[in-house]
């Protein structure tokens, strides 16, 4: 398994052509603050649980891509257990029979129902502070 310093993905980050300022929006955490740790390899953030935020943020990005079902089946369980969403539910929501769902790799609709396993979970981890 590889271990990142935070200032590794922040690299890795803006090496995808990101920039600071849409980090800082994402997270909340100040551009300058960011550009210190960026600069700074000693830099830490005063605020731990911003850190831990950025952090997975980064990781995310940067580790995690929807390049094969583990992802989705990932983002499925995290409904299920983390939002307490039943797979009845979240079926009935994609349109399709639980069994499909619950199977749904296998399934000859597998890029839709992956589209929706996605929405459904961007909708639940939104921020509420950018729907105000």
């Amino acid at each position: 398994m590889q271990v990142y310093s935070m200032q590794e993905l922040l690299k890795q980050y803006l090496e995808f052509g990101f920039d600071i300022a849409s980090v800082s929006m994402a997270t909340q955490i100040s551009e300058e603050e960011l550009r210190q740790l960026y600069s700074n390899g000693n830099y830490k953030l005063a605020d731990k649980a911003e850190e831990k935020y950025l952090m997975v943020f980064l990781m995310q990005l940067c580790c995690e891509k929807p390049e094969n079902d583990g992802y989705y089946r990932a983002i499925l369980e995290s409904l299920i257990q983390y939002f307490k969403l039943s797979p009845e539910a979240i079926a009935n929501y994609i349109d399709i029979e639980t069994d499909v769902l619950l199977s749904f790799e296998s399934s000859l609709d597998k890029d839709r129902i992956e589209k929706c396993i996605a929405h459904l979970f961007t909708t639940f981890i939104r921020d509420p502070r950018y729907s105000e």
